[in-house]
């Protein structure tokens, strides 16, 4: 009996602190969920800057700010994230990371993201690509993808359509480059 007593003494204990616990637990505001996309998206920049940065003839040329606060936006929010240069040509990097292709499909653009990355490709008369970095964590992809914008025509790109475009080493990265540039 003075173990039945025991054990029950135990479990009520248990289930006091285990309530104590969820009803004390802070549940992240919907509000900043914008701010760690916000960093996952900084944190796959600076990814692909000291990929791009450290592979020979790239120079890093800018970052975009990506302002926006209280109604009020940089113009440059508009254009891709990161521009660069070669001996040769300058070039624009939009980048996006996602945790995984959905049915073979990965979300990657608004329409009007699309059209602001066409203008700017046609007014700037510059290549602009498209870096997915797919699984693993925003500061280390498990897949990396550098598509040529004239691919991506839809806000979603398809796992097949842009398989040719994944990068396993920089001579993929580098091949690319030289074949669009």
């Amino acid at each position: 009996m003075k173990k039945m007593a025991l054990l029950f003494l135990i479990l009520g204990v248990l289930s006091l602190a285990l309530s104590y616990y969820f009803y004390t637990k802070k549940e992240i505001p919907p509000a900043d969920f914008s701010a760690v996309n916000k960093q996952k998206g900084n944190d796959f920049e600076d990814y692909l800057i000291q990929l791009l940065g450290k592979t020979e003839g790239i120079q890093l040329v800018g970052k975009v700010s990506d302002y926006h606060k209280d109604g009020v936006s940089a113009l440059e929010n508009t254009e891709p994230d990161l521009k660069f240069k070669t001996q040769s040509a300058h070039f624009a990097v939009e980048c996006k990371w996602r945790s995984s292709f959905k049915s073979g499909n990965i979300n990657w653009a608004k329409d009007y993201q699309i059209k602001n990355y066409n203008t700017y490709q046609k007014t700037k008369n510059e290549k602009v690509f498209v870096a997915l970095g797919i699984g693993g964590t925003s500061t280390q992809p498990e897949r990396l993808f550098f598509v040529p914008l004239y691919r991506l025509k839809l806000e979603f790109a398809n796992e097949d359509y842009i398989k040719e475009f994944e990068i396993k080493d920089q001579r993929d990265l580098l091949k690319i480059l030289r074949n669009t540039l």
